[in-house]
Parts: C-alpha cells; sequence; structure tokens
C-alpha cells in the first residue's frame, strides 16, 4: 500500500514474482490476485537460466506443481532416500550434508531444508546433529552458550531479525569468524558484524533453516526433509518451492507417504480476500 502510494502517476510499476510458492506470512494472496484478476498485463517466463534446460530438477518442479510425483533416482540430480523412523533419518541427514559438503567445498552451496523446527527431523534438532559432526568442540576453539544453542568459530548462522543499525536483515547468512567472551563476530558477503551480549540471541545456527526462510535465496545442493510428524506442515507449494531453491542437486530424505503428501495437499493454498472484485471493479469501498 505505501509503495503504491508513493508512486507518481507516470510511474510504471512492474512486479516480479512467482505465485506458486509460499504466500506471504501475513494475510492475503496480492501478486496471487493480481493475476488472477485479468486486470494488468501478465507476462510468465518459462525459459530457464539456473538450471540447465530440460535438467530433472526444472522438471520434476513442473511435476510437482502440476500434482504429479518427481521422478527421483534416474541420476544423481534428484534423488531420494527413504528412512525407516525419523531419528535415523536425522542422522542420515548430517552425514549427508557432511559429505555433500565434501563434494562442493562450500559450507553455504549445501542447504538442509526442513518444514518445522520441532521433531528429530525439525530445524532446531538437525542443526545440533550437523554442529555436532561438522564443527565439534575442540581444545582451542572458542565458543560460547546463546539462548538453547552453542556457537562455534566457524559455525554457518542465520539473521533471524532486520536490524537497520547493523545492516543485517531477517535471512542472511555469515561465518562466526572471532568470539570473545560475550562478544560473536560474523562475516557476511558485504560486511563483518559484531553481536554483543542479548545481541547475540539475534543470529541462530543455519546449517538447516525453514523452506519458509529460504524463500528468495538459492543452493548449489538442497537436502530437503519431508517426513510424516511435519504433515501439518506438507503441502504442494512448500515442496515446489523447496525444490526450486537448488542449481544442482535435490536430495530428499523422508518417506514415500510424506512425499504423496506434500505432492497432493493444496488446502492451505486458498486464501479468501476480496481483492480480485475489487480490482475488477465489481466492490466499490
Amino acid at each position: 500500500y505505501h509503495l503504491l502510494s508513493a508512486l507518481k502517476p507516470q510511474c510504471r510499476c512492474i512486479l516480479v514474482g512467482d505465485a506458486d510458492q509460499l504466500p506471504s506470512v501475513g494475510a492475503g494472496a496480492v501478486l496471487h490476485d493480481i493475476i488472477a484478476s485479468g486486470q494488468v498485463p501478465v507476462v510468465r517466463l518459462d525459459t530457464i537460466f539456473r538450471q540447465k534446460e530440460g535438467g530433472r530438477i526444472v522438471t520434476n518442479a513442473h511435476l510437482i506443481n502440476s500434482g504429479c510425483l518427481p521422478v527421483v533416482n534416474e541420476d544423481t540430480e534428484f534423488r531420494f532416500v527413504e528412512i525407516d523412523n525419523e531419528a535415523d533419518g536425522a542422522e542420515k541427514i548430517s552425514a549427508l550434508y557432511n559429505s555433500e559438503l565434501l563434494e562442493t567445498g562450500d559450507k553455504f552451496a549445501v542447504q538442509v531444508l526442513s518444514p518445522m523446527y520441532k521433531n528429530p527431523c525439525g530445524v532446531d534438532n538437525l542443526n545440533q546433529l550437523i554442529q555436532e559432526r561438522f564443527n565439534p568442540p575442540a581444545e582451542g576453539k572458542a565458543e560460547l552458550k546463546g539462548k538453547n544453542v552453542v556457537f562455534r568459530v566457524g559455525d554457518k548462522v542465520m539473521q533471524k531479525h532486520n536490524d537497520y543499525e547493523k545492516g543485517v536483515f531477517n535471512g542472511d547468512m555469515g561465518e562466526i569468524f572471532a568470539i570473545q567472551k560475550d562478544m560473536v563476530y560474523v562475516c557476511y558477503p558485504e560486511q563483518d558484524v559484531k553481536y554483543e551480549g542479548q545481541e547475540v540471541d539475534e543470529i541462530t545456527l543455519a546449517y538447516a533453516i525453514t523452506v519458509h526462510k529460504s524463500q528468495g535465496s538459492e543452493y548449489h545442493t538442497v537436502i530437503m526433509v519431508l517426513v510424516n510428524s511435519h504433515a501439518i506442515m506438507l503441502q504442494r507449494n512448500l515442496f515446489y518451492t523447496a525444490v526450486t531453491r537448488a542449481k544442482r542437486k535435490v536430495i530428499l530424505v523422508g518417506t514415500k507417504r510424506a512425499v504423496q503428501t506434500a505432492v497432493q495437499n493444496q488446502r492451505t493454498s486458498r486464501r479468501f480476500t476480496l481483492l480480485i472484485p475489487r480490482l475488477q471493479g465489481e466492490l466499490i469501498v
């Protein structure tokens, strides 16, 4: 509202996005409704630049979006690793992260995505397991206890909230390069930032993050968690969003039932708004 209110009449506004991905955290479905209203010109971009033309990731993203199961295990680009129980699955995910990290050589190139924070295959537990394997405590390695988490030099972390004074924002990722007393120093792509005292609670481990936090980002390899205990969050647009974060490789870890649920479930994707009739002039307020 404030953006459009600030635009002059002679200004041209171009919205760029993907209406098939996760909707906003707050109410509404603005991009979806603007497109569905038929009141504005719409151009659909169908040339793939991020993945090679016709690659398995692209093909499966289209399959998922159309309500079909993805094709897996035909090559190394898109794999499915089935698990018997979630505790073993969490251990397998941490091992996969480690092996993929050895292959890419870049901790920011490999990202674990999970629908939820809780349960064995949730973000919180996975971060602890991966940290234990990838960055365990060692003599001479500085560490600091935060809120329900231990930070160590070398950890991959994420900013949780917008901080305009520091110039870091929700979802920004960096690496801890120094810890002194109650201070943590994080190297971000554009600057180094110091967190002191309670400010440390602004960051969290980021070996695993939620799919919602990943939206707008891309990674060489995505390890996606799909388990039955996350059924309440398993839905098509979330699955589609996770898969399209990957540039070169997707590894699904979970159960066939959870994959089917994620593909078939669209019940939470519909939002009831009045934006379409307002844009079409059928409703005057």
